[in-house]
């Protein structure tokens, strides 16, 4: 159950920033993320758990706006 629990600071760091630029990302633009992401099972699995920010860039890479 704790597999994957802890990650390498660098990867750690990417999450934090992503997270942070959620706050900079309007309704419209989470939601349109949120639509690609939900078309693929895996990332929607994954946004769920690490939220939209981070399942939409480990699956399609950075985010375009």
């Amino acid at each position: 159950a704790e597999e994957g629990l802890f990650v390498e600071r660098e990867q750690a760091s990417t999450v934090v920033r992503q997270k942070r630029a959620a706050g900079q990302l309007s309704l419209v633009q989470l939601e349109s993320l949120r639509e690609v992401c939900e078309a693929n099972v895996a990332c929607e699995h994954m946004m769920d758990i690490n939220g939209i920010i981070a399942a939409y860039t480990a699956y399609y890479g950075p985010i375009p706006y």
